[in-house]
């Protein structure tokens, strides 16, 4: 079993946020943020719902990402939490274990801030994502809470630097 985040001490708090922080901004996003917490307290996994309820709660100055202090503060409580929630009826999730996920994404014609499918590239596929159905979230981490994906370049971006698989995607359904 891992380690509780709420023993560990100011001094070791930095070092996994130091490690955490991938891209070095100072900061962690949600992806790290889920990168941490699944390292550190082996053996939970922490869904969709659930990343999105702690940025939330811990991301006092809605920046979008948590410093530091947030962290520490988040860290004290987070092992407390229960198992992932099922997902909405409006969510599905599907693997994918190779880097290319045979399907391509853009900006909503309606919205531009969400990521939606343009096109399903691999015959597998067909029938299990649909066209204009939404991005939800990559490995649990929701895309609509992440500032810095607003684009499908963004994303993509992003996705690159995901190099674990396979990678879990959770789409929503076009309403």
């Amino acid at each position: 079993m891992g380690t509780a985040l709420s023993s560990l001490t100011d001094e070791q708090l930095e070092a996994k946020f130091t490690d955490g922080d991938k891209d070095g901004s100072g900061a962690l996003d949600a992806f790290e943020l889920k990168g941490i917490l699944e390292a550190t307290l082996e053996g939970r996994t922490f869904g969709t719902e659930q990343i999105v309820d702690l940025m939330k709660k811990y991301d006092v100055n809605g920046d979008g990402v948590l410093g530091l202090e947030e962290f520490k503060n988040l860290a004290k409580e987070a092992e407390s939490l229960g198992s992932p929630a099922a997902l909405p009826e409006d969510i599905y999730e599907l693997s994918f274990a190779s880097e290319k996920l045979g399907f391509s994404v853009k900006n909503d014609i309606n919205d531009a801030t969400l990521v939606v499918v343009s096109k399903v590239k691999d015959a597998d596929l067909v029938g299990q994502i649909t066209p204009d159905d939404e991005i939800y979230a990559i490995n649990g981490v929701p895309i609509a809470h992440q500032n810095s994906i607003n684009t499908h370049e963004a994303l993509a971006a992003k996705v690159k630097t995901l190099t674990a698989r396979p990678l879990h995607v959770a789409f929503k359904k076009k309403a």
